[in-house]
């Protein structure tokens, strides 16, 4: 084998590796985002299951009900994963049962 095939093949390894490196941090810093929104939703969905309507401010009334129309929009497999984060996965499957 030639020097200049050899020098071609480690550069092509090289920036193999590099484009691996890249993605692979880049899946990391998804799957932390998505662990800190997770920890967002679990947090407002267990709020929001222990508010009653008639105690919020009139002012506020329309940020809660946006917030539980964003919740209702979750996937239940999302919301699920979101509230046992925060309570563990028997208290998550009783919230949850209870939200839908």
């Amino acid at each position: 084998m030639r020097k200049g095939s050899q020098k071609a093949d480690v550069s092509v390894k090289g920036r193999r590796r590099s484009r691996h490196d890249f993605l692979a941090t880049e899946i990391e810093l998804i799957i932390h985002e998505r662990e800190r929104l997770l920890q967002a939703a679990g947090a407002a969905a267990a709020l929001f299951s222990r508010l009653n309507i008639r105690e919020i401010p009139r002012e506020a009334r329309e940020q809660v009900r946006r917030l539980g129309a964003v919740l209702d929009a979750l996937p239940e497999e999302t919301l699920t994963d979101a509230i046992e984060i925060l309570v563990g996965r028997t208290s998550a499957r009783l919230l949850t049962g209870a939200a839908r």
